[in-house]
């Protein structure tokens, strides 16, 4: 009898691209169902992905980025959602999806367990069990995976958001991060996704690396109109794309840091002339070497 097998997927963020090179090359293996670890918007293409998702009947969580749509859709945004240059990225993406769409994001949970007959649970979240924006990088503190760990009783637990590709057992328990599909962000071009096999007693997992057209991607964020209406982060994030290179995090850094100098500490978000003033600053600091990723 064929073991059964799961693709784990987690933090697409709206590239199709990725999502339909990876489905060739999982189609060409065969699976018997998908897990996505929540992050399906936040790029060029929300719709889209969010649409081969449902037509795969996969198995979704929300992470922070719905979450953020969320805002949105319930009515309670703050106005700074709606006029910040920090969110244009993320407004703009809420923009794109349908109202069906909305409320199936909305349906859904920030974590489940999926639980076949005969075989072991497994819990998905994105963060952590506790916090769905939490941070989880065993290799580097594994007392967070240790808490996520004593938090859950299922022998499986995935997740995502770091976009960063492990796993981890521990006590015959498996907790593993497929990566993110849409960009590893670790020095290598393309993403990653994992499969789960059901060995006749126990899961185990293989992590996969991906490779896919980034000119594709880059294609999606102009004729999409996302490169023009994101903003800085638009324009970051499709750097690190096709680099490799993870900028966007640290630009955002960057930018509260000289926000919380010049006294706005205590604001919501980076006001629009500090913003545009550190994309200026930070671009030239990576242009001279001052600024390091």
């Amino acid at each position: 009898m064929k073991p059964l097998r799961l693709a784990v997927l987690a933090d697409i963020h709206g590239n199709l691209p990725a999502l339909e090179a990876a489905l060739v090359e999982i189609d060409a293996d065969g699976v018997d169902g998908f897990i996505v670890a929540g992050d399906m918007v936040a790029g060029p293409d929300p719709q889209g992905v969010v649409r081969r998702l449902r037509e795969l009947k996969a198995w979704l969580i929300r992470g922070n980025n719905e979450n953020y749509l969320m805002q949105y859709f319930s009515g309670k945004a703050p106005d700074y959602l709606f006029t910040s240059q920090q969110w244009a990225f993320i407004h703009w993406n809420y923009r794109q999806l349908d109202q069906p769409t909305l409320e199936f994001l909305a349906a859904l949970p920030e974590q489940r367990v999926i639980d076949l007959p005969g075989l072991d649970p497994i819990r998905v979240v994105h963060g952590s069990p506790r916090n769905n924006a939490e941070l989880v990088y065993p290799e580097r503190d594994i007392s967070l995976l240790e808490l996520a760990l004593a938090q859950t009783t299922e022998p499986v637990l995935v997740f995502g958001h770091t976009h960063c590709a492990w796993q981890w057992r521990q006590n015959g328990r498996l907790a593993l991060n497929p990566g993110s599909l849409s960009g590893k962000f670790n020095g290598q071009l393309g993403g990653g996704y994992a499969i789960l096999t059901w060995d006749g007693s126990q899961w185990q997992a293989e992590l996969r690396d991906l490779v896919y057209d980034t000119a594709l991607i880059r294609q999606a964020f102009h004729e999409s109109g996302l490169f023009a209406a994101g903003g800085a982060v638009a324009r970051y994030y499709l750097r690190d794309l096709e680099t490799g290179t993870n900028s966007l995090p640290r630009f955002v850094e960057y930018a509260w840091d000289l926000a919380q100098r010049a006294g706005y500490s205590a604001a919501p978000c980076v006001p629009d002339h500090i913003w545009a003033q550190a994309a200026e600053m930070f671009e030239a600091g990576l242009a001279d070497g001052s600024v390091s990723l």
